[in-house]
């Protein structure tokens, strides 16, 4: 966990003890507040709303700081901000909602598998040669425009149009997987944080399908001339041509290419 983490666990931590032992200050009054007092004292607390309110307080706290620092580290993830990088529009304009992020990373990892870890390598790579060993020119723009880049979004963009061969039962299940929150949020490698059961379900239906899908794909649908020479190079025919049955089917659905 981060130090701003650490932090709000050490002020859940005070809030509850200086709650703690004000109540029992107006429960005792003058009576000192010796140990066997206050371990009488704490099972009635914790009966009491003060203390439901503060913990409920506390999970809420540490749900928006652990989501807080996992958005950090997504950041920072190369292949994650290549892969979201279409959809920024839509997420900046309320579109789309940044709730969908853990479902959206999860089907990468589902379609992908262990190449993710491949393409990641590659972005990598890419990252880090363009930081050089000062870090002061680099631009986020600078990846996305990289043509080694490109090239791992295509690839990547290729594979999950070979998913969609079952068009309509895919983009059902990709309906149900964006809708579908996580259960709890990871604090570290064992360590997992339960979402309030009270949390409202992401809303997800055919017209975000078709958004989503239609920026994720807009990068193939305008690229230079040199780009058209890469692509039709790597993968034989150009996006149209290689594409063609897909990009039927998400303009059957209502996208709009």
């Amino acid at each position: 966990m981060s130090a701003e983490g650490r932090a709000q666990m050490v002020q859940i931590a005070e809030s509850l003890i200086q709650a703690f032992l004000k109540s029992a200050e107006e429960k005792f009054g003058e009576q000192k507040l010796t140990g066997p007092v206050l371990r009488e004292w704490l099972p009635s607390f914790q009966k009491t709303p003060l203390f439901g309110r503060i913990m409920r307080d506390a999970h809420t706290q540490l749900l928006e700081a652990a989501a807080a620092e996992l958005l950090r580290h997504q950041r920072g993830d190369p292949l994650q901000r290549l892969l979201v990088h279409p959809l920024t529009d839509l997420f900046e304009d309320g579109q789309l909602s940044r709730d969908i992020l853990p479902a959206y990373f999860s089907f990468f990892h589902l379609v992908l598998g262990d190449e993710k870890d491949a393409f990641g390598g590659k972005c990598v790579a890419i990252l880090e040669e363009l930081k050089g060993p000062d870090h002061l020119t680099f631009s986020w723009d600078s990846f996305y425009d990289d043509p080694r880049a490109k090239s791992v979004l295509w690839a990547i963009l290729l594979r999950v149009a070979e998913a969609f061969r079952r068009f309509d039962a895919r983009r059902d299940w990709f309906i149900g997987l964006m809708e579908n929150r996580p259960q709890s949020i990871s604090l570290g490698t064992s360590a997992f944080l339960p979402r309030p059961s009270s949390e409202e379900l992401v809303h997800f239906r055919v017209n975000e399908f078709n958004l989503l899908f239609a920026a994720l794909y807009e990068p193939l649908r305008r690229l230079q001339a040199a780009e058209l020479a890469d692509f039709t190079k790597q993968f034989g025919g150009s996006p149209e041509k290689v594409l063609v049955r897909f990009f039927q089917d998400l303009a059957a659905s209502g996208a709009s290419l």
